[in-house]
């Protein structure tokens, strides 16, 4: 069962604890356990957040229950309550001395949030959202899991890693990121998932494509990401140029909001210099990318930094399309090099111009890696699975728990019994509650 989106009153909700108590001392199937998720972002349309809503709408409603704090209204939550999972809009403010009551007053609601909702684990993203996470899982006696999606370090790593109970990484490359003791047995891969029966081969011969800006006879490039200068667009705009020649009817779309005012101006204009800005579509957010990519011969990754593991590729290999990515971050370990696509170096015009022509002037190319790339994401990125591991997961933290609350509440009777002596001392004490 998965709870209304909607917020019940406190005396409403406490009622429904009490009965749910009852019902299980009465022998009835056990309410199932709530996972307390954070989402840095208000709004869809980032990886982050695509891959948040498949793995709560996909939790078996028998054992998980979702609720999901957001900082502000907007399209995610308004998503959310429409699956009926459960959301809570609350603003996690900068942790500074200068806001410190704001700060307080944050940790107090997740604390009310996590006794009303009977959370048994706290699931983060971001670092600061997971700081909030840690301190709050922390005063509650609750596991908390770090969902790892950039490969970009933060300055406080190493305080969130060891403030954390489990950390999954979206990709093996981000475990460069956290060299700490005790990582191998703390860092777990789960690789990001996508839905292999919505996203599959389906080519549109005869279809409109007029929404997308081309038409049937085209040759299609397309990429998808915000339009920033980590993501690399200008480069792949610059490798287009060399396709003008042999493939007059070719086109370039670039799906993603434009995360960089000024360097899509920038992309706009080198565009419009290479004699291109005919040929090169800027879409915006594109909701649906399953109805793109039918439309799409190549499928290309330009991302020069910042990456871990992205959603879009594994997408493109879902629809049977060859990938063309940059070796940043997890890209080869979705993209097989010679196999499912090409692998050039970051930032390399010249690398990715030559596989690009080489797949635009070979169709039987761009079927075999389409069909061996399909054939991996069904293998090895399937959603299902995704969410069938995280479930794994979560069941093992609450079943550690369980047992350390049995294995530690003798233990503090007998310290307690033999006195002062035998406890912790409270310089100690202090070194370990501390975040």
């Amino acid at each position: 069962m998965i709870r209304s989106a909607s917020r019940r009153p406190l005396g409403d909700r406490a009622t429904a604890g009490l009965c749910a108590s009852a019902r299980g001392r009465r022998g009835r199937a056990a309410e199932p356990s709530a996972i307390l998720f954070f989402s840095s972002l208000a709004e869809v349309g980032h990886g982050g957040q695509e891959s948040l809503r498949q793995l709560v709408s996909r939790l078996d409603p028998f054992r998980f229950r979702a609720v999901v704090v957001v900082p502000q209204e907007g399209s995610l939550s308004r998503c959310l309550r429409e699956i009926q999972v459960a959301v809570e809009i609350l603003p996690l403010p900068r942790i500074s001395l200068a806001v410190s009551g704001e700060v307080l007053r944050a940790i107090s609601r997740l604390r009310r949030l996590v006794a009303m909702e009977r959370i048994a684990i706290l699931h983060s993203d971001g670092p600061r959202n997971t700081l909030y996470a840690a301190i709050t899982g922390r005063l509650q006696g609750k596991p908390v899991v770090w969902h790892v999606r950039t490969s970009r370090k933060d300055p406080y790593d190493a305080l969130l890693y060891f403030a954390c109970t489990r950390l999954i990484l979206v990709a093996d490359a981000l475990k460069s990121r956290f060299r700490f003791r005790g990582a191998a047995g703390k860092c777990v891969t789960i690789h990001n998932g996508v839905d292999v029966l919505r996203f599959r081969p389906s080519r549109a011969v005869g279809a409109d494509g007029t929404e997308f800006g081309v038409e049937r006879n085209d040759l299609v490039i397309a990429t998808a990401g915000r339009v920033e200068a980590s993501k690399g667009q200008l480069t792949l705009i610059e490798a287009c140029a060399a396709l003008k020649a042999n493939h007059p009817n070719f086109k370039l779309l670039l799906a993603g909001r434009v995360g960089e005012p000024p360097y899509a101006r920038r992309c706009r204009q080198r565009a419009a210099e290479l004699g291109l800005g005919d040929r090169v579509r800027f879409l915006g957010h594109v909701p649906d990318m399953h109805r793109l990519l039918p439309h799409t011969d190549i499928f290309v990754l330009p991302s020069i930094a910042d990456e871990a593991f992205p959603r879009s590729t594994l997408e493109a290999m879902a629809a049977g399309l060859p990938v063309a990515a940059t070796d940043v971050g997890g890209a080869r370990e979705a993209v097989l090099d010679n196999e499912t696509g090409f692998l050039v170096p970051a930032g390399s015009r010249s690398a990715l111009s030559d596989k690009l022509k080489l797949l635009a002037g070979d169709p039987e190319l761009r079927r075999r890696m389409g069909r061996a790339g399909r054939a991996r994401a069904v293998c090895c990125f399937d959603i299902q699975d995704n969410v069938a591991r995280t479930g794994r997961l979560y069941q093992e933290l609450q079943e550690r728990a369980s047992m350390g609350l049995r294995l530690t509440l003798p233990d503090r009777r007998r310290a307690s019994r033999q006195g002062p002596a035998h406890r912790t001392p409270v310089s100690a004490r202090r070194n370990t509650e501390s975040v």
